[in-house]
């Protein structure tokens, strides 16, 4: 009699194999993982030299003097120090200010100005202080900073407003753009004060306008600006900004002459206005008037141009029709 016997198949052998040889892949890959940051922690803990630059400024400038060169503006430090602070120190504060005391400079006069210098001694121990942990700085490049100053001149100018503005269709200026100060007090060198006629704000870019604005704008220095000081170094703006309604109003036109009999046709004018509605019901025609002028040279062949002399403080008069009036002399 035949038996047969059951024995475990090979191919479910081979997946259990297959399925218990993941986890010690997982283990594989985070010993590695493991690894790599201890050896670089360890790599990190050791001392390396790098070169880090850093933007410097400088404070305490001398009294009614001015830079007239400012090309050391960035400056190199040589250091030694552990991996994690030289990579913190490039990375992390990539964008970190020095500042270099200038209050101890020995300032010699010559023939363009001023002079004086800041050897590297100095600039490191003014420096080593401002770098976090704790590094040790072996060279400063430059390892000289050349300073050259000119005495400062100062003068009053007229300010510009450089604004432009678009007004939501139901809205209006009511007035004028005003700004104040009106004048300001430029320092600078000498050469630079005799090129300037004005001042002109930073230009502004006001769109679609709904409302009464009033904000400061920095005033504009140019490519000089390291060498130009404004006080104050800004000005208010002012827009009145009211919903307005379009309103009509026909008004007779008074004749300025020179004596002679002047009769012209119409005598009355309509003045297309916008309005601001707090001011509507008050406003009356007679608030507006109108003329024209005869004077040879100022007639338009037979006709006369309408001039608005008369209108109320925040109306503004879109058209006035018709714009210019005929005239006839009538004979005495």
């Amino acid at each position: 009699m035949d038996s047969q016997i059951d024995t475990p198949k090979k191919p479910a052998e081979t997946g259990r194999k297959e399925h218990r040889s993941h986890p010690r892949l997982v283990v594989f890959l985070v010993c590695l993982a493991i690894s790599i940051m201890m050896w670089l922690f360890i790599e990190l803990m050791k001392d390396y030299n790098d070169e880090i630059r850093y933007n410097i400024t400088f404070k305490n400038v001398p009294k009614d003097l001015v830079f007239t060169n400012s090309d050391d503006t960035l400056i190199s430090i040589g250091m030694r120090a552990q991996g994690f602070e030289l990579l913190a120190a490039k990375y992390a504060n990539r964008n970190k200010t020095l500042e270099v005391d200038l209050s101890t400079l020995k300032i010699r006069p010559s023939e363009d100005g001023y002079t004086a210098f800041l050897p590297s001694s100095r600039i490191i121990d003014q420096l080593g202080d401002q770098i976090r942990f704790e590094k040790e700085i072996i060279y400063v490049k430059p390892d000289t900073l050349y300073f050259r100053f000119a005495e400062i001149v100062r003068k009053q100018f007229p300010v510009k407003a450089d604004v432009s503005y678009s007004i939501n269709q139901q809205y209006d200026i009511t007035d004028s753009i005003t700004f104040y100060p009106q004048y300001v007090t430029v320092s600078s060198t000498k050469e630079i004060i005799d090129t300037l006629s004005f001042v002109q704000t930073q230009k502004l870019s006001l769109n679609d306008i709904d409302s009464s604005v009033k904000m400061k704008v920095a005033l504009f220095k140019g490519p000089l600006s390291r060498l130009i000081k404004y006080s104050p170094d800004s000005v208010t703006i002012q827009m009145n900004v009211a919903k307005v309604t379009e309103a009509a109003y026909t008004v007779p036109v008074s004749i300025l002459g020179n004596g002679e009999n002047v009769k012209i046709f119409p005598d009355k004018v309509e003045l297309i206005c916008r309005v601001p509605l707090s001011e509507y019901p008050h406003i009356l025609k007679t608030d507006f008037a109108t003329e024209v002028e005869y004077r040879p040279e100022l007639k338009k062949g037979n006709k006369l141009v309408v001039r608005l002399i008369k209108k109320p403080e925040h109306v503004r008069v879109l058209k006035i029709v018709p714009e210019e009036v005929e005239f006839i002399i009538i004979s005495k």
